[in-house]
């Protein structure tokens, strides 16, 4: 999950892929009132199949809200596991910060219970 705007927040699906992060965004706006509304999207990265189709994962990067970063582009994966207040009851893991090459930053907050130093480490 990502907030942008001070209080929006969309879930992506992210795939970390040799030559970057592909994101899909699997849902807009979410509230605290469904806590485990992301379990369906786990699934598909549980999928070793998904996982393998590279060229899919590119397709739905370019949907509407997907996004591509290249690996190039990323100087730092930092990993924070400090609470996140405005997620209510969502479990979370902690969360990623992506700083870039440009000077930017994105931070997406890992949903559910999953391994973070391992993501941290498959970005790095």
């Amino acid at each position: 999950m990502e907030y942008y705007a001070l209080i929006l927040n969309r879930t992506y699906v992210v795939f970390v892929a040799p030559d970057g992060l592909y994101g899909w965004k699997a849902e807009g706006a979410v509230s605290a009132d469904q806590p485990m509304y992301f379990q369906s999207f786990s699934g598909m990265l549980e999928d070793p199949a998904s996982m393998r189709n590279l060229e899919a994962v590119r397709q739905l990067s370019r949907l509407k809200g997907g996004f591509f970063i290249p690996r190039a582009d990323i100087t730092s994966a930092d990993l924070s596991y400090k609470p996140e207040w405005g997620l209510g009851t969502i479990p979370h893991s902690g969360r990623i910060t992506i700083r870039l090459a440009a000077g930017g930053s994105r931070e997406f907050i890992l949903l559910g219970s999953v391994n973070a130093k391992a993501i941290q480490q498959s970005i790095r």
